[in-house]
């Protein structure tokens, strides 16, 4: 089925667009929405109707999560998905929407019964309108009578920049809704005060603390009923503090003020201020909802610091959606989804760091491509020992700095994920916590998954693996991820296992040879120091130089250099013995 026309949706015509966006009387757009966005032309439409020509960005709910990275890189805050869950109307001063036609008077409802304040135009089909046949159409059709218009249109989907055409006709329907001040604001409760003094129990009214509130759902769901009441809480006091600023300009100025020696402030009770306090403090509150739900041990405990830096980086997107069970949801389920390519990110991000500050931590072997003409030299870590540096801590500190800290706190998140746990039972952040003293003395101290050595004089770690398989586990991991190694599907000639496996073998013979090639030349030309420090033509070089100076190593033990793909795609008996070690 064709959900395009089970739901009869149409994306806007740009003349269509522009004709609803003049339907609205107020042309002081503070703030507005738009329900059911597609990928932003009825939205867009707007962005030069402002009072002052600045280019307006309506926030947006769109129920297809495909289309909301279309919409944000088009400047559109994405703020809700299904519009018929979404809550936060309050804050805005207009909607705009064409919503699918089947749910066109659901849809117009609903705008106008989540704005406080404000003008609601949508397109929906002419009949919904001509023919009120259910209780919505008749509720619609009073709504229009009481406190709007409509105009009907023929052939605005006939036109020839409509996308996707239709003879229906439609109407374009205006309603203004207004807050009740009088009710909402002003109403009288002086003759609801019936004593002059209130005991301190009697002016907390109905709050509890919040431990006496006993939730049974889960945590999402108690967060969101947390939020939601914070927004209800919220809400109800910016409405008694304009009621009180009302009643106080009634009784007049202080005496301080009257004899010219204050200032008068200025009290503001009108539907804006309202409004736009009502949606500074919602963003706040939505702020601290989003940043729990990031907090949550569940989210982030298993990634690494720049993994988080990636989430949070895209949470910047998410945070601005309503605050939802149904978001939330999203969220982590797109977390889940991307598992996978996190956790390599995280491999590849510790392989950097150790690769990064000492080109000692490495060995080198020839990189699998399918192409010899582009075949590059592959990268693996020692399995032996490798050198940090840049660790300090002064004399009275008892752990490392906070840097240094996260970063051993990175190589205990790896070392256990490519150990199949959660958490290694003795990680380097615990031996670096409560061990600082020892490690200060030069004692070696084990972790789960290391033996470290610091020396605070040269400001160095030296990490011994004490399991083998797992450096070889991230070596393979990331060989593949940057195609030093074939792809699992691939099969090559066991002489490119041979090589790869006694990489670091042959280590002490390629840099003699890496050696002996630089002799002359100056110190920057360095293979080696091209290969760390540029990026690039000279990086490229660098890789060419070492890939050639491998042969020469391994062709001098009989290691045949022209890695030739197998028949069919089974791998060679040496990569299942590969495999399976990792």
């Amino acid at each position: 089925m064709n959900i395009l026309n089970d739901i009869q949706f149409y994306i806007t015509p740009p003349t269509l667009a522009k004709r609803a966006w003049d339907m609205f009387k107020n042309r002081n757009f503070q703030r507005v929405l738009e329900p059911s966005a597609g990928t932003g032309e009825l939205a867009l439409a707007g962005k030069r109707n402002s009072l002052y020509g600045n280019e307006l960005f309506p926030d947006v709910c769109e129920i297809d999560v495909e289309k909301h990275a279309i919409l944000r890189s088009k400047g559109l805050n994405v703020v809700g998905m299904d519009f018929m869950k979404f809550t936060s109307g309050a804050i805005y001063s207009h909607a705009i929407l064409n919503p699918p036609f089947k749910y066109g008077v659901q849809h117009t409802l609903k705008a106008y019964d989540c704005l406080w304040d404000g003008e609601v135009v949508s397109i929906i089909n002419a009949e919904s309108v001509r023919n009120p046949c259910t209780a919505e159409r008749q509720l619609l059709k009073t709504l229009i009578e009481n406190c709007g218009s409509v105009e009907f249109v023929e052939g605005a989907f006939a036109v020839p920049e409509a996308e996707r055409k239709t003879n229906v006709e439609v109407a374009i329907v205006y309603l203004r809704k207004k807050a009740n001040l009088d009710k909402e604001i002003f109403s009288p409760v002086i003759d609801s005060i019936s004593v002059d003094e209130m005991s301190a129990s009697g002016l907390a009214g109905n709050y509890r603390d919040a431990q006496e509130i006993a939730l049974s759902n889960s945590s999402i769901e108690n967060m969101v009923t947390a939020f939601k009441a914070a927004v209800k809480t919220m809400r109800e006091a910016v409405m008694a503090e304009a009621r009180s600023q009302y009643y106080a300009r009634l009784i007049g100025e202080t005496m301080a003020v009257r004899n010219g020696d204050g200032v008068t402030e200025k009290a503001d009770t009108s539907v804006n201020f309202v409004r736009d306090t009502i949606f500074r403090r919602y963003i706040e509150i939505k702020d601290r909802a989003w940043s729990a739900v990031l907090r949550s041990s569940n989210v982030m405990s298993k990634l690494s610091s720049n993994a988080q830096r990636t989430v949070e980086k895209e949470f910047d997107s998410i945070k601005e959606l309503e605050f939802s069970v149904d978001a939330i949801y999203g969220f982590l389920c797109g977390i889940v989804d991307s598992q996978t390519e996190i956790q390599m990110q995280m491999c590849c991000d510790v392989f950097d760091l150790i690769s990064r500050y000492h080109e000692d931590n490495l060995v080198y072997f020839k990189g699998y491509k399918s192409n010899s003409k582009h075949r590059t030299c592959g990268m693996r870590i020692k399995t032996t020992r490798f050198i940090l540096p840049r660790h300090s801590a002064e004399s009275y500190q008892t752990q490392l700095g906070w840097d240094s800290m996260r970063m051993l706190e990175d190589f205990d998140k790896v070392s256990a994920l490519l150990d199949g746990k959660i958490k290694p039972v003795v990680g380097l952040v615990d031996v670096f916590s409560t061990q600082l003293a020892a490690l200060r003395q030069g004692e070696r101290i084990n972790s789960s998954y290391f033996s470290v050595r610091w020396y605070p004089g040269a400001s160095t770690i030296h990490f011994f693996p004490r399991d083998k398989k797992m450096i070889d586990r991230l070596n393979l991991w990331v060989g593949r991820r940057r195609a030093w190694l074939p792809p699992t599907e691939a099969g090559v000639s066991s002489d490119f296992w041979l090589q790869f496996n006694q990489a670091e073998k042959f280590d002490k013979e390629v840099r003699a040879e890496i050696k002996k090639a630089g002799r002359g030349q100056g110190w920057w030309k360095n293979p080696l120091y091209m290969l760390h420090s540029n990026e690039g033509s000279s990086r490229d070089e660098a890789n060419a130089a070492i890939d050639t100076l491998l042969d020469t190593v391994l062709e001098r033990h009989g290691i045949d250099v022209d890695f030739r793909l197998t028949d069919g795609t089974e791998p060679t008996k040496v990569e299942l013995l590969q495999l399976k070690a990792a």
